[in-house]
């Protein structure tokens, strides 16, 4: 299935199957609108949702959506949460958000969007939102996330031993994996709150939505705590399955492709390739399920639940997966090439049985995939 991507200047043209005079952007989808109680306009067209929480977890891509995020606040001029100074990733500690915690909207207004790492704490976070937000993150596989946060934090080095018992050559989380029940008491805190925060080795996705550690073991605890997550968020994106869940984000939210469009950092990619011999057991996996039982629950819920909703859409909806994909990987590639540095060159998207038809120009690209140090000045706007 052809996709139309033109380039203004020089132009290359696939033709799209797409196009069709009686398909608009949101009425191919519109029922679905309604159902998830998208806003309408007087003509039954979808408005999009403006209001929506993101909550980060450690490790598991949240940092590629929450740049996503900021992006949408600021084209909308909406009141993003940000933190008094740009330097700092936290809002709050452990779940407390305090008045001198946070960047305070004029005229006593509410958030708009969050998208800054904060401990999930349901009443204050429903005292700082606006009353008509959408909560929404993201999960990982816990293993693989596990691998991620030893490789970023060098986690390594907070187990007394382990480096010393890593034989050269392989991978310090297979030492870990072999004993974790060993290593877990081991494990020495770093000194600054900030660095506790955002260190963890041990059910560290449901620590970030908010489980008391207490109840890690627990498992009816772990059961009423998952079904309270399902009950206040209306999207558990699966960082494995992120195309299809930025698409169901879109029609949930009533969004675009322009407004999910997201840059996968090649660079951040080969950093956290894992240059050690990495062979990880069946035994060693057994292990680590069994003392982080609380983020294999919380994980295989949410991701069964995605992959029922997906089987749900049928054939449309994956198509239009494909469809984004495409529209994705050929908006990166104008991004990254020379063509885009001409002021005057803009890649065109046209309007397909998904979307309307946009552009990207060298003012999106300069924006693209931007992190939170660069939009927080660009957000503040909004505050004065």
């Amino acid at each position: 299935m052809g996709m139309n991507v033109r380039i203004l200047g020089r132009v290359h043209v696939n033709t799209s199957v797409w196009s069709s005079a009686d398909c608009t952007w949101c009425s191919s989808w519109q029922s679905s609108c309604q159902q998830q109680r998208c806003i309408t306009s007087s003509k039954g067209i979808c408005q999009p949702h403006l209001n929506v929480a993101f909550l980060k977890v450690h490790k598991c891509g949240s940092t590629t959506v929450a740049n996503m995020m900021y992006r949408f606040g600021y084209k909308h001029k909406l009141i993003v949460a940000l933190a008094p100074k740009s330097a700092q990733s936290i809002i709050g500690s452990f779940g407390t958000i305090k008045d001198r915690d946070y960047k305070h909207p004029p005229g006593g207004k509410r958030w708009n969007i969050f998208a800054t790492h904060a401990m999930y704490n349901r009443t204050r976070f429903h005292q700082l939102m606006d009353p008509n937000t959408r909560y929404v993150t993201i999960l990982r596989e816990p293993l693989t996330r596990l691998q991620s946060a030893f490789q970023y934090f060098h986690l390594q080095r907070r187990f007394p031993g382990l480096q010393e018992q890593t034989p050269r050559g392989a991978s310090y989380v297979t030492t870990y994996l072999k004993r974790p029940e060993f290593w877990d008491p081991q494990y020495r805190q770093p000194k600054t709150k900030k660095e506790r925060e955002h260190f963890c080795f041990r059910n560290c996705m449901a620590r970030d939505l908010g489980l008391n550690e207490k109840d890690y073991q627990n498992h009816t605890a772990v059961e009423d705590f998952i079904q309270g997550i399902d009950n206040d968020f209306t999207m558990v994106m699966i960082l494995e399955y992120l195309s299809e869940s930025l698409v169901l984000l879109k029609r949930r939210m009533c969004w675009t492709f322009h407004d999910i469009l997201y840059k996968y950092d090649r660079r951040s990619s080969r950093k956290q390739r894992y240059t050690r011999n990495t062979p990880i057991t069946v035994n060693m996996k057994d292990r680590f399920y069994k003392r982080n039982h609380a983020d294999v629950m919380l994980y295989t819920h949410f991701k069964n639940s995605l992959q029922r909703q997906i089987e749900k859409k049928g054939a449309d909806f994956l198509q239009e997966v494909q469809y984004f994909k495409r529209v994705n990987k050929d908006v990166s590639r104008f991004c990254h090439s020379r063509k885009r540095k001409r002021k005057s060159r803009k890649m065109v998207v046209p309007k397909s049985k998904w979307n309307e038809a946009f552009s990207v120009g060298s003012s999106f690209c300069a924006s693209y995939g931007k992190s939170r140090r660069y939009w927080h000045p660009l957000l503040t706007s909004v505050y004065h």
